[in-house]
């Protein structure tokens, strides 16, 4: 900014301007969470054989959601590869978490994808051995 506008601009104060303009343009995460229960019903009701889940705890926090779309499903069975891929990464916002994905390659050795889904951490015990 100094080079280019002639002003001094320190990394807080760049940080914040850039969390703020997020959050304009896109809201705020923490508010999307709390979107997903209608967001995933509005989904099955419209993509026929769409399942999704979204899971909290006890105090009703958010621990996992999982979505896989209908059309996805259905033509599972016949267009893949035998070979099924299962990936996560993690997430660097604020709100954490990772990112996890299912695919497979279908008969024209493109990527087919089967399931998305999302959770605070990569392994989390449930407390009943799963």
């Amino acid at each position: 900014m100094k080079d280019l506008q002639g002003i001094n601009l320190s990394y807080n104060k760049a940080y914040g301007s850039k969390d703020r303009a997020l959050h304009i343009a896109f809201g705020d995460p923490w508010e999307s969470f709390k979107k997903l229960p209608a967001f995933f019903y509005t989904l099955e009701q419209s993509n026929h054989g769409t399942v999704t889940k979204f899971e909290t705890d006890s105090q009703n926090r958010f621990t996992y959601g999982f979505m896989a779309l209908g059309a996805t499903i259905k033509e599972f069975n016949t267009v893949i590869r035998l070979v099924i891929a299962i990936d996560a990464t993690h997430l660097r916002a604020k709100t954490r978490g990772v990112l996890l994905v299912v695919v497979c390659k279908d008969g024209n050795e493109m990527i087919y994808p089967l399931a998305f889904g999302f959770a605070n951490s990569e392994c989390q015990s449930r407390g009943h051995g799963s």
